[in-house]
């Protein structure tokens, strides 16, 4: 896919957009009439209520990229999991006592290509800097920092300088990734712990995640006032204990000055959600969670937005999980309780520096 290809692709996506809220304008006006108000007694001048206190005023929540604009962003993502048994594992247990984390952290410099009339960009991302880190309860297979000079031959240094595209809409829906370098093929093929993380780092799918978490309201819904609210639905995919969905619920909570500048405050508060994503349905109907177990979660986040710029200046999420059993006891069996406890954390943030 070229240049031209990703932007063509955004500009069908905004003119199937824009022709969804025009109809929806159309559709509000029955029949082409204009309804007129009945005609009402003049009320006294001595007779009229005071003036109801001015009502909160509305924003427009969404991207509006320019062409040429710059913007670099600190890009955070963190997965962890820990799997934990109390008392004597069982002979041939399903799940082994292990802990996992994976972090990686990137500096990219995004810059506006092209933007077509209903506002859907085109922008250049270069990799200015990346740490990333996998571990687990035995062993440490990556560490790696780009600002030390002792990771100079690490093979994710070769992501440094690298670009791609993606093209993304108003609502920050990233809708495609192009031109990926062709690095990708050297990591993949490296044989390392290190090559695969690098790899791992520029699959589409991960672009995706890194720049599109947080969404914005969608066509037709961007104005808005404090307290009204959009949502979104968010699954999680975890193995052996299946999925999670959620819906993510955002507030904008006020619109506070700063330096002449107006600032979207929102709060993210998630709550469970039957509805999955698309691409997690398959696996909703091969893994079924065992009931005995007890679940609890907490699924929140924030992030302010500049209105006039209309840009993210920064988001987090926190995401935790887990999972508690207690086994029976076998016939005639005393002892300690055999207990599995098992978690999962997903940590998200992102945050313009410059």
């Amino acid at each position: 896919m070229t240049t031209n290809s990703i932007f063509r692709c955004v500009v069908v996506a905004g003119i199937f957009c824009g022709m969804f809220v025009w109809g929806c304008e159309q559709q509000a006006k029955p029949g082409g009439a204009e309804a007129k108000p009945l005609a009402q007694a003049p009320v006294p001048a001595q007779a009229k209520a005071p003036a109801p206190a001015q009502a909160k005023a509305q924003v427009k929540i969404a991207l509006r990229p320019a062409v040429g604009e710059l913007a670099t962003y600190k890009i955070t993502t963190q997965a962890r999991r820990t799997t934990k048994w109390q008392g004597p594992v069982p002979d041939k247990a399903v799940f082994d006592e292990n802990f996992n984390e994976e972090l990686v952290e990137m500096v990219v410099t995004q810059r506006i290509r092209s933007v077509d009339p209903n506002g859907f960009a085109v922008a250049l991302v270069t990799i200015d800097g990346v740490k990333c880190l996998n571990s687990s309860k035995n062993a440490t297979s990556v560490d790696f920092d780009s600002s030390r000079h002792s990771d100079a031959n690490n093979p994710i240094m070769k992501l440094i300088g690298q670009t791609y595209l993606i093209g993304f809409s108003p609502w920050n829906n990233v809708l495609a990734v192009d031109e990926l370098p062709p690095v990708m093929v050297k990591l993949k093929n490296d044989g390392t712990p290190s090559g695969q993380a690098g790899f791992s780092i520029l699959l589409p799918e991960a672009i995706m995640e890194r720049h599109g978490t947080m969404q914005l309201p969608e066509p037709g819904q961007e104005m808005l006032k404090p307290g009204d609210k959009w949502g979104r639905i968010k699954t999680f995919a975890f193995g052996k204990m299946g999925i999670k969905s959620y819906e993510k619920v955002c507030t904008l909570k006020e619109v506070r000055d700063a330096g002449g500048r107006k600032i979207a405050v929102v709060d993210m508060n998630a709550i469970p959600s039957s509805e999955v994503e698309l691409k997690y349905r398959s696996q909703q109907a091969e893994v079924d969670v065992p009931k005995m177990f007890d679940t609890n979660d907490s699924y929140t986040g924030g992030g302010e937005i500049d209105v006039e710029a209309g840009r993210i200046e920064n988001y987090h999420e926190n995401f935790q999980a887990s999972w508690v059993v207690a086994l029976p006891a076998k016939p005639g069996e005393t002892g300690e309780p055999v207990v599995l406890k098992m978690s999962a954390t997903r940590v998200y943030s992102i945050e313009r520096v410059k």
